[in-house]
């Protein structure tokens, strides 16, 4: 049991950085029994909170905005983090069913699996096309094109460090 949630714990480090904490509506609905995923739950949204915090802090330098753009990009800034937490915790839960089934993996799980990615990966590109307008109304082209340069920076970075850190299928 403790290799599967190696996988998840650093999922969930990673994931900090790609999206903000776990909001109260936001935890795992089904209960935890196991003492060993409870605190690894608990250490991934430790982490979460942290690095969302490091994310903003990053967007706040590289961005250079003016106290008008900063009144119009927060409040939607915030707002896009928090759908992006929503797509980061369907991240951590194909994880978790990942992990669970890593040594035993059998053909329908892993299409399910590689469906259920593949489902992911277009509501995140989804998220970033329905924000992208809303940016543009806030904030003139050239800094819209800068903030998504480092969100996909951040993004990035984080997709390596989680194609180190999770084993191929066998």
């Amino acid at each position: 049991m403790k290799k599967q949630w190696w996988v998840l714990v650093c999922l969930g480090v990673m994931l900090g950085v790609a999206t903000p904490g776990l909001a109260p509506a936001q935890q795992p609905a089904a209960p935890v029994p196991d003492p060993a995923k409870a605190e690894a739950l608990e250490e991934i949204q430790f982490a979460r909170g942290e690095l969302a915090s490091a994310r903003q802090a990053l967007i706040t330098q590289a961005m250079d905005l003016t106290p008008e753009e900063m009144e119009g990009f927060w409040p939607l800034y915030r707002e896009y983090r928090l759908a992006a937490a929503k797509i980061g915790d369907r991240i951590v839960a194909l994880i978790q069913r990942y992990a669970a089934n890593y040594d035993a993996l059998t053909e329908p799980t892993a299409d399910k699996l590689v469906t259920d990615f593949v489902k992911v990966e277009q509501a995140r590109a989804r998220l970033k096309a329905t924000y992208l307008p809303k940016f543009k109304k806030v904030l003139p082209a050239k800094k819209v094109a800068r903030f998504y340069q480092v969100e996909n920076k951040l993004d990035l970075l984080i997709l390596a460090e989680m194609a180190e850190q999770i084993p191929l299928a066998r």
